[in-house]
């Protein structure tokens, strides 16, 4: 395949070099200080395997890259915004494009055939705080997205190196939302997952890719914000039975939020908190964002879910809670920054 990974950061990165590493024709979007060492010293993976490095096309443009077959989607969900427009000279028809990213995505009502989906005037349903006046609809067909929800541990440990648990987990699937899980994949869902497993990662494809973005976000908003909140990694806040309480009780919230929408959270909060354990003592994205002085992924961990609970009338105080702490950290970390 042709591939570019736009943001080949701490989960875009592990992508890029496990596609290069098979013999894909992959390239990276990156900026700064990694750009400069990947163009130098390519980019390389270090984990419990060994390290791996490969020589990849890099550029800060997406505009230097032609026509793709995958686009991975490999930063915040709040960086893509302004660099939607910018990627028409990659998409062809039958470009997939792979949103890598926590929360949940601004796309999430396309496909969705259930009343929710719709607003009163028949037009698909949007969650405001993610894609406001639609532009990012607009910039990218949602017809080229493979939903995509990660389960893998890793971190930039320095420009065009990145550190990684060996975890190469990616659940992917059509934005589709049929009533349960059938057998019926897509063509071009089931090569990506060939691709992907050929490349050695793990990939689990899915008719119902809406119950495994929940599923991801009930430990994601849960767990993150009190990491960023108190700066303790995941088996500090695990060893903690106060904190745990608090992630206990925003999981419970959260988990009715996921019913309330027609959808499977796959784990009750003490599952959810055992899997929360088994990662060990790793640093979650949202306070590895804080200590690097970036803004936070407020608004697709927190915001999006309490919007969702307003429009269901579904209550959550310990999340709106969590929502307004973390808005205004994230706020005074720019402010300083």
């Amino acid at each position: 395949m042709r591939v570019v990974v736009v943001g080949a950061g701490a989960v875009g990165g592990c992508l890029a070099v496990k596609l290069a590493r098979a013999g894909h024709a992959v390239g990276v979007v990156a900026r700064g200080a990694h750009l400069q060492a990947i163009r130098a010293r390519g980019l390389c993976l270090q984990d419990p395997a060994g390290d791996e490095t490969v020589q990849v096309q890099a550029s800060d443009r997406p505009e230097d890259f032609g026509p793709q077959d995958l686009i991975v989607l490999g930063m915040k969900a709040h960086q893509i915004a302004p660099l939607s427009p910018r990627l028409g000279s990659m998409l062809q028809q039958d470009t997939a494009v792979l949103p890598a990213i926590n929360g949940l995505p601004w796309w999430y009502f396309h496909g969705d055939s259930s009343a929710q989906a719709l607003r009163v005037d028949g037009s698909p349903a949007r969650i405001a705080c993610l894609d406001p006046d639609g532009s990012m609809a607009a910039a990218l067909d949602p017809a080229h997205i493979v939903g995509c929800v990660v389960h893998s541990a890793s971190e930039v440990t320095a420009p065009g190196v990145i550190k990684a648990n060996g975890q190469y987990r990616y659940v992917i699937g059509e934005p589709a939302h049929p009533a349960q899980e059938t057998a019926g994949l897509s063509p071009r869902v089931e090569a990506l997952a060939a691709a992907l497993r050929e490349a050695g990662c793990d990939p689990k494809p899915t008719t119902r890719i809406r119950d495994a973005i929940w599923m991801k976000l009930i430990g994601n908003a849960s767990f993150n914000p009190v990491a960023a909140l108190t700066r303790a990694r995941m088996d500090q806040i695990c060893a903690n039975p106060g904190l745990l309480d608090l992630v206990r009780g925003v999981m419970h919230e959260l988990i009715a939020l996921t019913r309330a929408y027609g959808c499977d959270p796959q784990v009750d909060a003490e599952k959810r908190i055992a899997i929360g354990r088994g990662i060990g003592p790793v640093k979650p994205s949202t306070l590895q964002d804080l200590e690097r002085g970036r803004p936070l992924e407020v608004q697709p961990l927190l915001g999006a879910p309490v919007e969702l609970a307003r429009r269901a009338g579904v209550t959550m105080p310990l999340t709106e809670a969590m929502l307004a702490l973390l808005t205004e950290l994230d706020s005074r970390t720019q402010q300083m920054a």
